[in-house]
This record gives structure tokens, C-alpha cells and sequence, in this order.
């Protein structure tokens, strides 16, 4: 079911375009990635989807059956410091008539955020403070979480906590999230990613569609004798590297294995070198 449907949104400050006729869907249970170098209009569109702010022109078309009772996780947080993981939620739950105490124990229990609930928001460490933002977000039951940059200055092991705890909730709640992040990992993921460069949407897919779309996977090869082997070789838009042979562009694995066992008889050794969403999205992005 399609949540959120854009329409050339733009937005501009002054005579700079910060956002520039963007088009794109959102739908529920799924992950969406949105993608770019700092600048390129990531904030500027959770602003606008979020109604933070309005766009200069463009529409946004929310489902019938949405609540808009969406979820936000800021870049920083807007919790407070001196209070307890529970003084925090609560105040928060109490905003909403229809949210139980029960339903914040729940809600807590299963983010895992009870277990340190009486410890101030301010002395817990970075990835249980995005645990506990997470679950603010989360009171209100929303369709939607909008997550900005959420692992941004985490260890890899509390990534890992965070990333185990959305999927869960994606799952559990059929949980639709929007994703910016720097860590390009993160968005394998997806189910949808946007690519942006400066306020424009350059790209639009999965990991494996952007990949074969703009990406170029490799098997290197070490041919017995360079000069034979290029002789037989049905492939012209082959690589050369020293240490590493002679680079063939394959689709996946399986056309890996094919020209492996085509040529086996001519080489000696081989590596296969998969693309991934960071290299795609470094050649996207770079500056021309």
C-alpha cells in the first residue's frame, strides 16, 4: 500500500533551489533509503514530508487510510538529560490520550529499553540513547518512522543493536522506514533507495538494480599466458591490473562460474570482486 506519494516537490531559500522537483512513493512495511552528500537536500525533504516545513511548490499526497501519526528521530536529540529513560517516555505517552501505561511498558519491554529505564537519558551511552529514541518515536504507534542519520557516531556493535531492533519492528509492526545515513551498508537493506545530488534525484532503486544498472562487477583472472588467453577471451572491455590479472565485468556469480569453467584450462588463479552500493553511489556523486 503506497503511503505517500510525491510529486515534483521543490523547495527553495531565496535564489538557492534546496530541493528540485523530486518525485518519489513511500509505501507501507518498507524500507526507504534517501541517499547523498551532505547538501543534497535529505533534511530539507524530511522537513517537507513531515510538514516541518512547506515546499515552495510540488505535492504530497498522503493515503485516505493514513493516520499521519508519523514517528521522527532527529540527527539530535530532543530528550532531556536530567530526566530518566521513563520520566522521558512518559511525558511523551501522556501527550497522546489513547497510549496506556501498559502500552508504554510494551512498548519499552520490547525495544529493550526497560532494562536500563531508571538511569537519566544523559548519562546512558550513545546507542542506548538512540534505543530510547527510537522508542519515543514509536509511542504514538505510527505507519511511519522518519530516521535521520540514526547510527551516526555509534560503535559497530550498538549499529548492530539498532539495525537487529528496526528490522524487528519492520517486521513485527509492519513498519514503514525512511532512512538517510551516511553508511552506505546500512542501506542495503532497502527496499526502495533515492540518490540525491544537490537537491536532484539522480538515481532510483534497489541495491542489486543500482548496481547492475551503474555498477560493474569483476573476475580477475591469472591466465597461464596473458597473450593466449586474451586470443580466446570473448569479452573487449576487459582490465588489466598487474597484481590482480585480467579483470572481466560479469552480471553475478553464476556468469562468474560459467566463463570459470569456460577457461578453466587457462588459468591459474582467480578472485571475484562483487560491487557494492557505496562504490555506485561514489560514482553517482562524484564531481564531474
Amino acid at each position: 500500500m503506497k503511503l505517500i506519494e510525491v510529486s515534483n516537490l521543490t523547495k527553495k531559500y531565496g535564489n538557492f533551489t534546496a530541493l528540485d522537483n523530486l518525485s518519489m512513493d513511500i509505501y507501507a512495511g518498507q524500507l526507504t533509503a534517501f541517499l547523498g552528500t551532505n547538501g543534497a537536500g535529505k533534511s530539507t525533504t524530511i522537513n517537507l514530508l513531515t510538514g516541518i516545513q512547506q515546499p515552495t511548490s510540488g505535492k504530497i499526497d498522503y493515503n485516505e487510510s493514513y493516520s499521519k501519526d508519523i514517528g521522527i528521530v532527529f540527527q539530535n536529540s530532543i530528550l532531556d538529560n536530567k530526566l530518566t529513560v521513563w520520566q522521558n517516555l512518559a511525558t511523551r505517552a501522556y501527550m497522546y490520550k489513547h497510549i496506556t501505561i501498559q502500552d508504554l511498558e510494551n512498548l519499552m519491554s520490547q525495544t529493550g529499553v526497560n532494562q536500563f529505564s531508571h538511569k537519566r537519558y544523559g548519562d546512558l551511552s550513545g546507542g542506548m540513547k538512540r534505543k530510547v529514541d527510537i522508542t519515543r518515536a514509536l509511542i504514538n504507534h505510527p505507519t511511519l518512522i522518519f530516521l535521520d542519520e540514526p547510527t551516526t557516531g555509534l560503535d559497530a556493535q550498538s549499529r548492530i543493536e539498532i539495525w537487529q531492533l528496526l528490522k524487528e519492528l519492520q517486521q513485527t509492526k509492519n513498519l514503514a522506514i525512511f532512512l538517510t545515513t551516511h553508511y552506505l551498508e546500512e542501506a542495503e537493506y532497502a527496499d526502495n533507495i533515492y540518490i540525491l545530488q544537490k537537491g536532484q534525484l539522480i538515481a532510483h532503486g534497489s541495491a542489486n538494480t543500482l548496481k547492475k544498472t551503474y555498477g560493474e562487477q569483476l573476475l580477475w583472472v591469472v591466465p597461464s599466458t596473458n597473450s593466449s588467453f586474451l586470443n580466446t577471451l570473448e569479452f573487449k572491455n576487459y582490465q588489466i591490473d598487474k597484481y590482480k590479472g585480467i579483470g572481466i565485468p560479469v552480471q553475478n556469480y553464476d556468469e562468474a562460474i560459467l566463463l570459470l569453467n569456460k577457461y578453466h584450462n587457462q588459468i591459474l588463479d582467480f578472485s571475484f570482486q562483487p560491487i557494492t552500493l557505496s562504490e555506485v553511489f561514489i560514482q553517482l556523486t562524484k564531481e564531474v
